[in-house]
């Protein structure tokens, strides 16, 4: 395949993709965004292996090979080819950041993946670089391991706005006799554009500690932008503040799931409780009740630890057993009415909900890493940069507990 040929396949699974939307198929169009990612992910691995065949095209040896040969043992495939490509660039991006000198062949791998990223060659040192395919999913594991209401999130990759269909109300499906005229049935959706939100985070690192190993030094890096990128992403789905309006000062944000159900009119998916008052049997199943049953199927209660440990695990029933069972078998930290309980520092009460169902996250470009020496204080800083944004798709799939301050 060709650049031709894959920038007239993605065009044409765009346009479908945008078609399905339009006509309401949410699920097919998520679908056909999926075959968009593995088509980018296809044509990146053709170009890489390209790369890699191109950079030995010029150093073939002639050799008279009457008589020598030899059978040939372990050999490997291009599939491995290209794993090993992107593990010398994970090697090389490390050696950048940390300021190591790289060889010639080094600096060509380096040097092609970025200007396949920025279609464009990147001048080391004042250029956002690409980070390595393994270390951006190692950071995303990471966040996810803490932040589970972001990584249960329903997650696109597409570049540009991206319009989803929000369903606010539909009627019940009737039965009817022979006599009996049909109703017309209703279902409304609205439109929600995913147009990216500018996120950035810093991390500074003295240069004695960057002159650790290099194969120390990733892991190390991956875990401080997981830190970093992490909060910033689990705290855009639950509190994001959303389109910032045009007279203010503050930035655009992702809309969160709190953000939007505090907004709705009197509050359908919201549970009160007075500051003073202690948290009820009827509290967590009003809780439940607000969620709509076609998405209790995958719903989990996700809060803070201190809420979990302080607050749900000590309401009692009448004889003083704890509704909440402490059981890690399924995920999470424990069950509660038979749903999963998700610790999250990203939750400040109790939220109750369907992530994959009820909220979209489009990551219009994925994590690039700059950097910026200090010279006097002898620090790097490593500036994370990404586009993303997010908002709710049904606010029916949540319910949140509401603890008003004192």
């Amino acid at each position: 395949m060709n650049k031709e040929q894959y920038l007239q396949k993605r065009k044409e699974l765009m346009n479908e993709a945008n078609e399905l939307l339009n006509s309401g198929k949410i699920d097919e169009a998520e679908a056909k965004a999926s075959e968009v990612k593995a088509l980018d992910t296809t044509f990146e691995n053709i170009c890489k292996a390209s790369a890699n065949l191109a950079a030995l095209q010029d150093n073939a040896v002639i050799t008279d090979i009457q008589a020598k040969g030899v059978v040939i043992e372990n050999t490997t495939s291009l599939a491995s080819t290209i794993e090993k490509n992107e593990d010398t660039y994970t090697n090389v991006w490390a050696k950048v950041m940390q300021n190591i000198a790289i060889t010639e062949d080094e600096k060509r791998i380096f040097d092609e993946a970025n200007k396949e990223f920025k279609n464009e060659a990147l001048t080391t040192g004042n250029s956002p670089v690409l980070i390595p395919e393994t270390v951006v999913a190692g950071i995303w594991k990471e966040v996810g391991e803490v932040y589970p209401l972001y990584a249960e999130v329903l997650k696109t990759s597409v570049k540009g706005k991206l319009t989803v269909l929000k369903s606010t109300e539909s009627t019940e499906a009737k039965w009817y006799d022979e006599a009996t005229e049909i109703e017309e049935g209703k279902e409304t959706f609205a439109k929600a554009t995913l147009n990216g939100c500018e996120l950035s985070r810093d991390i500074t690192v003295s240069w004695k500690l960057k002159e650790m190993a290099t194969n120390e030094f990733i892991p190390f890096i991956q875990s401080q932008l997981a830190e970093k990128m992490g909060a910033a992403a689990a705290y855009g789905v639950f509190n994001g503040k959303g389109k910032a309006a045009s007279e203010s000062s503050n930035k655009d944000e992702p809309r969160g799931i709190k953000t939007a159900l505090l907004a709705q009119a009197n509050k359908p998916q919201v549970v009160e409780l007075a500051a003073d008052a202690e948290l009820s049997y009827k509290d967590i199943t009003t809780l439940i009740s607000k969620v709509k049953g076609t998405y209790k199927k995958g719903s989990k209660f996700y809060a803070t630890s201190d809420f979990i440990w302080d607050t749900l695990a000590n309401v009692k029933d009448a004889t003083g057993r704890p509704y909440f069972i402490a059981d890690t078998t399924a995920g999470g930290v424990g069950r509660l009415f038979g749903f999963v309980v998700e610790e999250d520092d990203s939750i400040d009460t109790l939220l109750f909900g369907n992530a994959n169902k009820g909220y979209h996250l489009n990551i219009n470009k994925q994590m690039t890493l700059d950097q910026e020496d200090h010279k006097k204080a002898r620090t790097t800083d490593y500036i994370a940069y990404a586009i993303m944004d997010g908002d709710v798709r049904t606010e029916k799939a949540f319910a949140y507990l509401d603890v008003k301050k004192a």
